[in-house]
């Protein structure tokens, strides 16, 4: 964790010092506390809530969450997030897991602090289980997106649904993948920063407006609930499991 720190400072702070007089004292949405919110970037990524740590993606899924109300102490949630500036919130459900990605530790196996490990393409969840879950940032690092939807439409209840957010593209396409056990890159390889990894994550897809067109599945709808909002576009996306409507047979 140190050795992420240090390079975090080397490699993002020190070279925008220059956005620091863009930082603003305001209200956050996430924790919905007055606080600063300290700018190292000309977009919203780095534009931080120094109480929290939300920036602009957080505060818009908690925007979205509270609109449960009361309903959320009725729910199972599982947040694909260990350090999410989201608990305080998601912690007023019935059950609310938080999860962390390793390929070493066994997959449904728990730290002393009560993380779970889970891969969203293989979850340890029984089938219709699941009420919410919140993911920022995470899927564009998953290699099979088509089982990791697949894996949600199995794991929610009917009504459920996945909140998420991805950094915004102006059209889907696969950056990397797999063949036969060996990465293949099909652009220019590009890692996003991770306090599990110090070489940080490698981006297996680009997302963009026309991803229900690739990832949606019979029994699961993907829609934008929110945005496109900030300099930097963002926008909030809905996968929700709905009932498979059978065409009837017509008798002969």
């Amino acid at each position: 964790m140190l050795a992420y720190l240090i390079k975090k400072v080397r490699m993002r702070i020190l070279p925008n010092l220059r956005y620091l007089p863009e930082s603003r004292l305001r209200i956050c949405e996430c924790c919905l506390k007055l606080t600063l919110f300290l700018s190292l970037s000309e977009g919203e990524e780095f534009k931080v809530c120094l109480r929290c740590r939300a920036n602009l993606r957080y505060e818009m899924l908690a925007q979205l969450i509270r609109q449960y109300g009361s309903r959320l102490s009725d729910m199972n949630v599982v947040e694909l997030d260990p350090h999410s500036p989201l608990r305080p919130i998601l912690s007023k459900a019935k059950e609310y897991v938080r999860t962390y990605y390793s390929s070493i530790d066994t997959l449904g196996s728990a730290r002393p602090d009560g993380t779970r490990c889970e891969d969203i393409t293989r979850l340890t969840f029984a089938d219709n289980s699941v009420d919410l879950i919140v993911s920022s940032d995470v899927l564009e690092h998953v290699p099979d997106l088509v089982a990791a939807f697949k894996e949600t439409s199995r794991v929610l209840r009917l009504g459920g649904i996945h909140l998420f957010t991805v950094p915004p593209r102006d059209r889907t396409q696969r950056r990397a993948e797999f063949i036969a056990g060996k990465l293949k890159h099909s652009a220019e390889p590009e890692y996003h920063s991770d306090p599990l990894n110090i070489a940080g994550i490698l981006t297996f897809w680009d997302i963009g407006p026309d991803a229900s067109q690739y990832f949606s599945l019979p029994d699961l709808e993907l829609s934008i609930v929110r945005g496109p909002e900030g300099k930097d576009r963002r926008v909030v996306w809905m996968a929700e499991k709905k009932s498979v409507i059978v065409p009837d047979r017509k008798e002969n």
